[in-house]
Order: C-alpha cells, then sequence, then structure tokens
C-alpha cells in the first residue's frame, strides 16, 4: 500500500505518515488510525481487553441486580393485591425461609431479616418490599426466598 492510499484511508495527511515513519512526533490518534487500516490494534486509545471484561461483568451485574429488583417489585404488586395468592406466595417464603434455618443454609442476618418482611400482613410484605432500596435491599433479593416463585 502507498503512502499515499494509508494516509487517505486513514484519514491523516501523506505529511503525518512520513513524520511517523521517521519517528517524529506525531499524535497518538495518527498512529491508531494508521494502525486500524493496517488491521493493527495498539490498545491507546480502546481499553484494554481486561478493563472491557470488567466493564462488561459490572454491566452484566447490574442488569441482573435491576432484573432481580423488578422481580421483586411484581411479587409487591401481587401482596398488595391481597388474597389467596398473597397468602401463598407468604406461607412458600416463610417454610423457604424456615428451611434455610433448619438447615442452616443462609445467614441468620438474612433469615431474620427476611422473617422481619414476612412477618407481616399481606399489604406491609408489599410495602417492604418495595422499600427494599436500601443498602440490604440488594443483597436480600439475591438470597430471596421467592426464588422458586420467580422461576
Amino acid at each position: 500500500m502507498s503512502q499515499q492510499a494509508l494516509a487517505a484511508a486513514a484519514g491523516i495527511s501523506r505529511t503525518t505518515l512520513i513524520q511517523m515513519e521517521k519517528g517524529k512526533d506525531a499524535q497518538v490518534s495518527s498512529f491508531e488510525l494508521a494502525g486500524q487500516v493496517l488491521g493493527l490494534e495498539f490498545g491507546l486509545l480502546s481499553e484494554s481487553p481486561d478493563i472491557s471484561r470488567r466493564r462488561q461483568a459490572r454491566a452484566d451485574h447490574q442488569f441482573k441486580l435491576a432484573a432481580s429488583r423488578e422481580k421483586h417489585l411484581k411479587l409487591a404488586v401481587k401482596f398488595a393485591l391481597g388474597g389467596a395468592e398473597a397468602i401463598a406466595l407468604k406461607e412458600d417464603a416463610l417454610r423457604m425461609v424456615q428451611l434455610w434455618k433448619e438447615k442452616d443454609l443462609c445467614s441468620p442476618v438474612y433469615i431474620e431479616r427476611w422473617l422481619e418482611i414476612l412477618n407481616a400482613e399481606p399489604k406491609q410484605v408489599a410495602k417492604k418490599l418495595l422499600a427494599m432500596d436500601d443498602e440490604w435491599g440488594p443483597a436480600l433479593r439475591q438470597n430471596t426466598p421467592f426464588a422458586l416463585s420467580m422461576s
């Protein structure tokens, strides 16, 4: 590929390309643009693969937290409506928490907090589920006694 063709494809001047070839000062972006045309990846202006993976992992985690919150908000609506479905949800959740306690499957802190939420009338359970946006909310939603109800 000629200098002129490379410079045109990269969107830089031929003079800049010649300076780069001679090792003279040039903007990093010029090296990056010329490298892209040649199929090279310098990683100077783009993120490193490790940073990209961490950023993607954080985004995936935030998505899971939001999905879990949405599922619990839907449960809150069912509790707010009351009736047989709310009672059944509550009974199932209390059985799950009791199983955690009997089999030592979950931290006592989570068991206590879930019992505080569930040992209330359905409309109060709804309000408590809606208020789970404090620092404990994500942890409680991750360790939820409603897992079987949400699948």
